[in-house]
């Protein structure tokens, strides 16, 4: 089996460097400037691939602005405020002044006077201006239980801040790798939508080459039954044909016509969805006449790891396990920098007490600061159940569901390759015989136009033999297209086709 499809191949190959006469190989990656023209214009305008292209700025933009969590944060605020309150409550008893009392029992007693003579004097001059201010209505203020009054002023405030981020935990690297794997994974889906693009546009490109070259064997055979009418006139002239032979050639040429109106409305829809892809009119397709060669696919080293698909998804796991790492760090320490500056100041402020002594105060101006504060601080979660644990297990989870899809479509791309090679070798054997069919119907031609004019065979057989060459010819043509396709199938298998690989 596999001597048989090197011997295909072998065969395919010849017959492709023999068809296009020592021209240039038509491969995939290797397309015209009018087509290459195309694909760009057509991938440029793709939505999907725009979509992926601005997801991946996101993920960038995202990634950088996890990364700006170690720049210093400043703050600056001021405020103003004008604040009344009234105060009234009430206080236990005080303690802590108990000498006094015993101090005045002291100076109460008959022998304080002996003692300290000087000071007795001086605590009968305090009994006796006492005594005056009393009888003058003057009371010595008293303290009370009682704690009211009335506050009323204007408050100015100022503050600057500063904080920055010294130890995250592990978890900003995590996060930044995380968002990074995501960027490449929207970039390799950014490929695969322009791959797809570049794919559909070479498709309705070979469709286009082969409505061409259809028309054009249909228009050769227009000419051979045009050829056919003229004689089947002249011999009907001559009494060696029947007006049923000249019937049968008009209708097959109205079958001809037939065919010629559904490949010219196959075109026009071809061009409208190139105008569709490209943004172009569809009037300036009508000018194109590509030309439908095989193409010759090099696989070379290629494998399934080039695609796009395949990278996304190692770019997904690998950004699961970033955050994996970024849940297990949960518990780590956090610490930050920090630095303040304030300044408050209170200005036309009016305090008055009832108690626990009758007082009146104006305040003008109080200033506090500036006040200039520098330190470390830190944060440390020892047990969060609901938290740490359960994000670290549900990160694990993702990463397994992340591994699994990519072990998955490894062995579905995989099976994709071998489709893809065996369907290449298939469409080579079928080119192969579609050309020998194709030449076979054209000598049978060539001789049933000999037989027909020598009055060996009818008009019917004639006709016959020319549809044979009409059909041999157009299903070489979608021979062609078909190993087109399937050489586009094996590069897609291998991520091959991609804008930079066309030339």
């Amino acid at each position: 089996m596999k001597n048989m499809k090197t011997r295909i191949r072998t065969i395919a190959l010849l017959l492709i460097f023999t068809s296009l006469n020592q021209g240039v190989i038509a491969q995939v990656v290797d397309v015209s400037p009018e087509l290459k023209e195309l694909i760009l214009l057509s991938v440029s305008r793709d939505h999907k691939t725009t979509e992926k292209n601005i997801e991946t700025e996101i993920a960038l933009t995202q990634r950088n602005s996890v990364r700006l969590t170690y720049l210093p944060k400043l703050e600056v605020g001021g405020k103003y405020l004008y604040a009344t309150t009234s105060l009234d409550s009430k206080i236990g008893d005080v303690t802590g002044l108990e000498s006094l009392s015993k101090l005045q029992e002291f100076m109460n007693n008959p022998a304080f006077p002996a003692l300290f003579p000087e000071l007795a004097g001086l605590s009968g001059e305090l009994i006796s201006l006492q005594k005056l201010l009393i009888q003058q209505g003057i009371a010595v203020p008293a303290l009370s239980n009682d704690f009211a009054g009335d506050f009323s002023g204007s408050y100015y405030g100022l503050d600057a801040s500063a904080r920055m981020v010294l130890f995250s935990g592990g978890q900003i690297p995590n996060l930044s790798g995380a968002l990074r794997e995501k960027a490449e994974a929207q970039q390799a889906l950014a490929e695969k939508c322009s791959s797809d693009v570049i794919a559909e546009v070479i498709t309705c490109y070979d469709q286009l080459a082969v409505l061409n070259q259809s028309e054009k064997v249909l228009d050769e055979s227009a000419l051979r039954l045009d050829a056919e009418k003229k004689f089947a006139f002249s011999a009907l002239t001559n009494g060696f044909a029947t007006g049923f032979d000249t019937l049968k050639i008009a209708v097959a040429r109205e079958y001809l016509n037939a065919r010629i109106a559904e490949y010219q409305s196959k075109k026009t829809l071809l061009h409208h969805k190139l105008s569709q892809l490209t943004g172009q009119s569809p009037a300036e397709f009508e000018m194109l006449s590509p030309e439908l060669k095989p193409a010759v696919y090099m696989s070379g080293n290629a494998a399934i790891d080039h695609r796009a698909e395949m990278r996304a998804l190692s770019a997904g796991v690998q950004a699961q396990r970033y955050l994996l790492k970024a849940e297990k760090s949960h518990y780590l320490p956090k610490i930050q920098a920090m630095a303040s500056l304030r300044y408050d100041r209170i200005a036309g402020a009016d305090a008055t007490f009832d108690a626990p002594l009758a007082l009146g105060m104006d305040i003008h101006n109080m200033t506090f600061g500036p006040t200039f504060l520098a330190g470390v601080g830190f944060k440390w979660e020892l047990f969060d159940r609901s938290g740490g644990t359960g994000k670290e297990k549900l990160a694990r989870l993702e990463l397994k569901k992340a591994e699994n899809s990519l072990e998955e479509a490894r062995e579905l791309l995989q099976l994709n390759q071998v489709k893809a090679d065996a369907s290449y070798d298939a469409s080579n054997a079928q080119l192969i015989w579609k050309k020998n069919q194709k030449t076979a119907a054209i000598k049978a031609l060539e001789l049933a136009r000999k037989s027909y004019n020598e009055g060996m065979i009818s008009i019917t057989e004639l006709l016959a033999a020319e549809t044979e060459v009409q059909n041999a010819e157009l299903e070489y043509l979608q021979a062609i297209f078909n190993q087109r396709q399937a050489t586009l199938e094996c590069y897609k298998a291998t991520g091959s086709l991609t804008l930079n690989n066309l030339k």
